[in-house]
């Protein structure tokens, strides 16, 4: 009877056993597949956090159309409501182009009546903030678009600012250098005369 006992508490001691070895491993295969489970959501939650928005032209060019749309109307203070939401797009966009427009869409603001705020200082501070991404994006293009804006605002101190800095990004490319000289000698010629050199010679 005693060796039956025995017999039976070591079959079953076995068993455990056995079923112990068969699922620990499982056990720790499920822990370890969570594990990478929340890694992977936690990864995949920092690169959305951390990617740069992508918005198309459409997102700022279709309420600067409004803007004008609210302009021909009269609409003051609607024109204002298109002009921030374009204002917002252009900002998360990361393009300098979406800037020059946001920056020519305060101009045509500011000179309206009810406009409660200086178009050429909000046009100033876009046209900045384009001329400090097409520097980052290497675009010479961008810089002197951002020089011309400049000089329609008759700001020549951050004219010279971004011709010196097309300058320096064209220094490697021999038709940007022409491109950047070009632009340069018609500022210089046109500015003596009291002209600006992008706005179609008018004094």
């Amino acid at each position: 009877m005693g060796d039956e006992n025995v017999s039976a508490s070591s079959e079953a001691d076995m068993a455990e056993s056995w079923v112990t070895r068969w699922y620990t491993p499982l056990v720790a295969i499920g822990v370890a597949l969570l594990i990478v489970l929340v890694l992977a959501l936690a990864m995949v939650e920092f690169l959305v956090a951390n990617a740069p928005e992508v918005t198309g032209p459409a997102a700022w060019t279709k309420p600067l159309a409004r803007v004008d749309e609210a302009l021909t109307d009269g609409d003051v203070a609607q024109a204002l409501a298109w002009w921030r939401e374009a204002r917002v797009a252009a900002l998360r966009s990361g393009q300098w182009e979406a800037m020059i427009e946001v920056g020519d869409a305060s101009r045509r603001l500011g000179g309206r009546s009810g406009f409660r705020h200086d178009g050429d200082a909000l046009a100033r501070h876009a046209y900045l903030t384009a001329l400090a991404r097409a520097r980052g994006l290497h675009s010479v293009d961008g810089v002197l678009r951002a020089a011309i804006a400049f000089d329609e605002l008759g700001d020549r101190d951050r004219v010279a600012h971004a011709m010196h800095i097309a300058e320096r990004q064209a220094r490697r490319d021999p038709r940007a250098r022409e491109h950047v000289r070009a632009v340069a000698d018609r500022w210089m010629t046109q500015s003596v005369r009291g002209q600006h050199p992008t706005s179609g010679g008018q004094p």
